[in-house]
């Protein structure tokens, strides 16, 4: 059974609207690109070996288990593949901020969040990696602190936690710099 690893643009159906829309910086749409295409040759490979699979396993499509693994996969890329378009029809293009007075996508801000002192540059849909201290825009956290100045303090419910957060610094992210 071949085993694809989950999108990294999947959207949960049913709980974004059709015409949401979703922002990117230059990096993360270079990425849904790129994804597009890995899913795209992995789908034509994967079609390739049906009439392989099928004729190995017997003359009839059904009972025959790696045939139907294979159709399971190709649906499950097919679906993802669905996903990644949906999300470039829909892509705004963030461009990288050129002043630094508000926290937006782009900017790197550091915060004190229940007295715990951190760093977070604000990107686009899909573009997390808290390893990177990278947060998208749609997560909880970054969402209070959009649109807020320097010195701004913040109160809002995260992970059902009553939690304060107060705006240190603003500053150039990071978000166009070696697009991957």
């Amino acid at each position: 059974m071949t085993i694809f690893p989950i999108s990294t643009f999947t959207i949960k159906r049913g709980e974004e609207p059709m015409n949401k829309k979703f922002y990117f910086t230059r990096r993360g749409l270079t990425k849904l690109h790129k994804e597009i295409e890995e899913l795209e040759k992995k789908i034509q490979e994967l079609q390739s070996q049906t009439a392989y699979v099928a004729e190995v396993g017997g003359d009839q499509y059904h009972d025959n288990a790696s045939y139907e693994m294979l159709v399971i996969d190709i649906r499950g890329m097919d679906r993802r593949l669905s996903d990644a378009h949906r999300c470039l029809n829909q892509a705004i293009l963030v461009e990288p901020p050129v002043s630094f007075n508000k926290v937006t996508i782009g900017a790197r801000v550091r915060i004190v969040r229940d007295g715990e002192e951190i760093t977070w540059e604000i990107v686009g849909f899909g573009e997390s990696d808290p390893d990177r201290n990278m947060l998208a825009y749609n997560t909880p956290l970054a969402s209070l602190i959009i649109g807020k100045h320097k010195g701004e303090v913040v109160d809002g419910i995260i992970a059902g936690r009553q939690t304060e957060i107060e705006v240190l610094e603003i500053s150039k992210g990071r978000s166009d710099e070696n697009a991957e």
